[in-house]
């Protein structure tokens, strides 16, 4: 549960007036510097676009009731405002999709609607940021403050004072433990009390009006880490967080896949082709290069790359610098050699983004030298990934190992949209900074 205060819902209030002040400047000015005085020139188009706007603005107007994007309750995570914005955005955009393809008409500008809706979720991510980051910044002058005590005993009070007072941007005050209601201060609005205190405390709390949250003692589990599911009425810890795991995120990432894929093999069909053709001619042996991986849930598949060494090479051993069985090592240190990947994409044993599959030989010395190592099992192996983008490629010691298994592990607790776009990007530009 999200207490919301008066406060926040002021503030609720005010990012629901900037946000569609944001979007209208954005459409009529959008319209404006595309087509210049409208209303002048050609009314009738005029009046196309004055429909499509009372529609987007209508289509707004009910988003803005659905799934609480402009919820800013005390202790929201920056993520989750602008996770819901994100959603938001979305669900506006194919509805004026639809609207615009059930018309039947060519009045309406993609470009028009694509530049809009870019803009919108850009500079409308940017206005999520700063209305929640105004929030803490009063927050931590001790400005609209959500009073809270613990009830009874437990270790857990300790800890959470501490972490109250040194992120009072949280938006909560601590005041304290009491041993019974009798105790509780006029100023706190929020009960916090161990799991068997919860039933017989329930009834008379929320007589008094307070709102309760029960603290189990896990303090040896990572908040950062964890989360709930139900099961029924029975709640269940998951010890690690799996974005991939439910609703729509492994539709929308393997829907991203096989367009990005298929795009990719069309417009790099005429290179692969040319590299194809240097490799037949500057060697002997296939052009192609497949090898065993392991890959989602531990199971086996064959990757494909171009051949950039001696057709007879041991193909177990990680290559290094300076190897003599490296035949095209401009094809190796650009990896333009990963390019067959995107049919591993396209069928399913890979995805653009993920941790990348091990060969047999090194999946055991992983396995029996970093902790967690098959967690990065829980996702689909990538043509590139986090630790490929931060530059944890090619030979490597123990240490190297741990950090890229750590980075897999990372992109699997966290995944997003927007880390796979970053992490295609940073490796593009070979921008190790950037994630």
């Amino acid at each position: 549960m999200e207490y919301r205060s008066q406060n926040a819902r002021q503030r609720e209030l005010g990012l629901r007036i900037a946000d569609g002040a944001l979007l209208a400047v954005l459409f009529w000015g959008g319209v404006a510097l595309r087509f210049g005085d409208l209303q002048a020139e050609n009314p009738a188009y005029f009046d196309h676009y004055l429909r499509l706007a009372q529609w987007l603005g209508i289509f707004w107007f009910l988003l803005g009731w659905v799934g609480q994007p402009y919820q800013l309750a005390v202790g929201v995570e920056l993520r989750t405002v602008v996770a819901r914005f994100v959603r938001q955005t979305g669900l506006l955009l194919a509805l004026t999709a639809l609207l615009v393809v059930s018309l039947k008409t060519y009045v309406y500008s993609r470009v028009f609607l694509v530049g809009i809706f870019t803009a919108y979720l850009s500079l409308g991510a940017l206005l999520r940021v700063a209305f929640v980051q105004a929030g803490r910044s009063r927050f931590r002058r001790g400005i609209g403050l959500v009073g809270v005590q613990g009830l009874g005993a437990s270790p857990m009070w300790n800890l959470i004072a501490r972490e109250l007072a040194e992120r009072p941007d949280y938006g909560y005050r601590w005041l304290g433990t009491v041993e019974s209601l009798d105790g509780v201060d006029s100023d706190a609005a929020e009960l916090w009390l161990t799991p068997d205190r919860v039933l017989a405390e329930l009834d008379a709390a929320e007589t008094r009006g307070l709102r309760l949250r029960v603290v189990p003692d896990l303090a040896a589990l990572p908040a950062s880490r964890t989360q709930w599911s139900a099961l029924g009425n029975v709640l269940l810890l998951d010890w690690r967080r799996e974005p991939l795991a439910s609703g729509w995120a492994p539709t929308v990432k393997r829907g991203v896949d096989v367009l990005g894929s298929a795009i990719a093999l069309m417009l790099l069909a005429p290179l692969m082709a040319l590299i194809a053709l240097w490799v037949r001619l500057r060697s002997r042996g296939p052009v192609l290069f497949a090898q065993p991986r392991y890959g989602y849930r531990g199971d086996q598949f064959t990757i494909w790359k171009f051949r950039s060494m001696d057709a007879h090479a041991n193909p177990d051993l990680q290559a290094v610098p300076g190897d003599a069985r490296v035949l095209h090592p401009w094809l190796r240190a650009s990896h333009l050699d990963e390019l067959p990947q995107l049919w591993n994409v396209l069928r399913g044993d890979m995805s653009l983004v993920g941790p990348r599959p091990h060969m047999e030989s090194d999946t055991q010395r992983y396995a029996d030298a970093v902790r967690g190592y098959g967690i990065r099992h829980w996702v689909r192996p990538g043509i590139t990934g986090l630790a490929q983008a931060r530059g944890l490629h090619g030979h490597t010691d123990e240490t190297s190992m741990a950090e890229r298994v750590k980075a897999d592990v990372y992109y699997v607790e966290h995944w997003s949209v927007a880390l796979d776009l970053k992490i295609m990007l940073a490796t593009l530009l070979r921008a190790r900074g950037w994630v």
